[in-house]
C-alpha cells in the first residue's frame, strides 16, 4: 500500500527566510561552516500542518549526519509557528558537490 503524500502548500516568504536563518546557526561539525553556506539545504516545505526540510550530507559517509539532523531540528523547531510539526531530513540520494557552496564559502576554500 503507497502512503499518502500531501502535496506542498505556498511557503510564506517570511517562514522560509526565518527557517534558513535558522539553518545559518546550524554548523557541519567537520566542515565548522553553516549549512546554509555549505549548500546543505536541499528543500523547505509546507505539507499538511507539517514543515519539512530536506537537508543533503557533504559525503555518503558523513558521520556527523545525526548531529546535523538534531541540531538543525532544534533550531527549526525553535522558530516554527504553533500548530506546525517539524520533520528534518537527509536526503541519501542527492550528491553534494563544491558548486552549492556560497560565494564567499567557493573563495575561501579556493573553489
Amino acid at each position: 500500500m503507497n502512503p499518502v503524500v500531501s502535496p506542498p502548500l505556498p511557503m510564506p516568504p517570511d517562514l522560509h527566510a526565518a527557517v534558513l536563518d535558522a539553518l545559518a546557526r546550524v554548523h557541519d561539525p567537520e566542515m565548522g561552516e553553516n549549512l546554509v553556506d555549505l549548500g546543505l539545504v536541499l528543500d523547505v516545505a509546507l505539507a499538511a500542518g507539517e514543515l519539512r526540510v530536506t537537508l543533503i550530507p557533504t559525503s555518503v559517509t558523513c558521520p556527523m549526519a545525526d548531529v546535523i539532523l538534531d541540531d538543525a531540528w532544534v533550531e527549526v523547531e525553535r522558530i516554527c509557528p504553533p500548530g506546525l510539526a517539524v520533520e528534518v531530513a537527509m536526503d541519501w540520494d542527492t550528491a553534494w558537490s563544491p558548486e552549492r557552496l556560497a560565494p564567499a564559502l567557493k573563495a575561501r576554500f579556493g573553489w
